[in-house]
């Protein structure tokens, strides 16, 4: 994932209440920088309400990251037919995991862990993995195999190896949860971002909303400036997790089906009510692009309204220049902001990068 998402907020003041202000927390967890945006009476209201946040990104980390051994989707029984209980938080990432896989079929897929495995070993030794690897780890995967029983709660793999890898919904997922999980506190005007997931509550005083720059960083492609409350943003692309070997670019997002990475220069941005589901489909894009957004209508039936924004730099040929294809659906201008909004006194932006938390662990998405 990818994409410069630059945050910009207002402090207003509330007429008859003490001034109500902008506070910015910030603390590494999910492998990469999280960044709480809240307005407050005090900081110390606005600190317990970060607070929670934190802890709620930091509870799910523990239950959904495949990089900790100890963590509840690693230690599920990835054997054929054995049935797993599990937590009300993993059984709600699995279901929107199932939910996206269907819609897209098969473009996004959480269940390719063992995929993601052979491609992150291959970009640590700088060399593509073989077909065979690929070959073999294509079958430990395959979202049909997920069987998710609601009571009791828990989850039936119908294939032997199977490995859940959430890094391309779990970041929308939890930046969601941190937004919901401060509302329930009393602080609904926030934003919380991880990396290049973010999701936005109620908007700042006296604003239509939150104002975020989505940057491709693809050449020639200008920023655009999107206006968003109660809705979540992604952007996915390979900026920044890509493997270079013999000059062709292999990015860390592969397409599930084929086990093969994507090569082609992409970035793509989605902004929906759910924050996992702005995750996964923005990856989906990265692999389907076009096709997806020209299904946009029969995939909001299953996984709710959103707007995409795809592009995509096509290379040079036959002594053409390379070109820039830009794919958006039909209301993604809707949210655009325009004319731009003149810079508010205090205004303060922030580039947030999704793979640029400087973390020793490399990132799953």
């Amino acid at each position: 994932m990818i994409g410069a998402l630059l945050l910009v907020a207002v402090q207003m003041t509330v007429q008859g209440t003490e001034p109500l202000t902008r506070y910015s927390f910030r603390e590494i967890a999910m492998g990469c920088e999280v960044r709480i945006e809240l307005f407050a009476h005090s900081h110390l209201e606005a600190a317990r309400n970060a607070r929670v946040a934190f802890d709620r990104v930091k509870e799910l980390d523990e239950r959904l990251s495949d990089y900790r051994a100890a963590s509840e989707v690693s230690r599920l029984c990835n054997d054929a037919g054995c049935a797993t209980l599990i937590t009300a938080d993993l059984a709600a990432v699995i279901s929107e995991s199932l939910r996206v896989s269907r819609a897209t079929e098969g473009a996004f897929d959480a269940s390719a862990g063992a995929l993601s495995r052979v491609w992150r070993e291959a970009r640590v030794r700088g060399a593509r993995p073989t077909d065979q690897e690929i070959a073999l780890a294509r079958g430990q995967c395959g979202f049909e195999s997920l069987v998710l029983s609601a009571d009791p709660r828990r989850v039936t793999f119908k294939l032997s190896g199977i490995r859940l890898d959430f890094g391309a919904i779990g970041k929308g997922f939890a930046a969601q949860a941190a937004i919901e999980r401060m509302a329930a506190s009393g602080a609904s005007r926030a934003l919380c971002a991880i990396a290049g997931d973010i999701a936005c509550g109620d908007a700042p005083p006296d604003a239509a909303g939150w104002t975020i720059d989505v940057a491709s960083e693809l050449a020639d492609v200008a920023v655009r400036r999107v206006v968003l409350r109660n809705q979540s943003i992604s952007t996915s692309g390979d900026a920044s997790q890509h493997l270079d070997v013999e000059g062709e670019r292999f990015s860390h997002i592969f397409d599930p089906r084929t086990g093969r990475a994507v090569t082609r220069r992409i970035a793509a941005t989605v902004v929906s009510r759910s924050g996992a589901v702005a995750d996964a489909l923005a990856t989906a894009l990265c692999i389907d692009g076009e096709a997806l957004v020209a299904r946009a209508a029969q995939i909001a039936q299953q996984c709710g309204e959103f707007e995409a924004r795809v592009v995509e730099l096509k290379a040079a040929y036959e002594g053409a220049l390379a070109s820039v294809k830009i794919t958006e659906t039909p209301g993604w201008k809707s949210l655009q902001e325009s004319p731009p909004a003149l810079v508010a006194m205090d205004q303060t932006a922030a580039t947030l990068a999704s793979d640029s938390s400087g973390s020793q662990e490399p990132h799953p998405k």
